[in-house]
């Protein structure tokens, strides 16, 4: 069957968002992130999903995202915790890929190179899209920072600890039936 993933935004949910970051240098994680990816890494796959369109729009390379995700594995892993994919759409908004979120092409994609239990995971996001492609993937949402959105997420969350306090009492509730 697999193991449960979380499928975590990058911009606005584990970093401060920085419209167009354009090196690695313009990445801070959010202080509370770490401990709570620590815990759940030895239970989920940790899987960053994003939209990056700055690299369609010249903003920066692919070689730069690159160390701006090297930057985010490195941190995380030297707190204890462990990102173990990150998937990004690299086009416009309006070019109709499969990848773009609120598309599922990313959580399609991780579906096919990891085991998932899709049943079990999670995505967690701080924007309408991330809790959108939720919806579309059948899999439950936690909204975490971000502003008010249209669609409900199943939970929502201020904090990223807050995020792991929701998963726990899901965790729990499942065990329990």
């Amino acid at each position: 069957m697999g193991k449960p993933a979380l499928f975590i935004d990058r911009d606005g949910t584990i970093n401060r968002d920085c419209p167009y970051c354009k090196s690695a240098d313009e990445i801070s994680i959010y202080d509370d992130v770490y401990d709570p990816i620590k815990e759940l890494s030895k239970r989920y796959y940790i899987i960053i999903v994003t939209n990056q369109s700055g690299i369609a729009r010249g903003y920066f390379t692919e070689k730069d995202l690159a160390l701006m995700h090297e930057k985010i594995k490195r941190e995380i892993g030297t707190r204890g915790g462990r990102i173990d994919a990150i998937y990004y759409c690299p086009h416009m908004p309006d070019t109709g890929c499969r990848c773009r979120k609120p598309k599922t092409g990313m959580l399609e994609d991780a579906k096919r190179d990891f085991e998932i239990d899709i049943n079990k995971s999670f995505v967690i996001g701080d924007a309408e899209i991330d809790i959108e492609m939720a919806k579309y993937a059948g899999v439950r949402s936690i909204k975490v920072r971000g502003t008010k959105t249209e669609i409900k997420p199943d939970f929502t969350a201020d904090t990223f600890s807050e995020v792991l306090s929701i998963i726990r009492s899901q965790e729990k509730a499942t065990t329990e039936l």
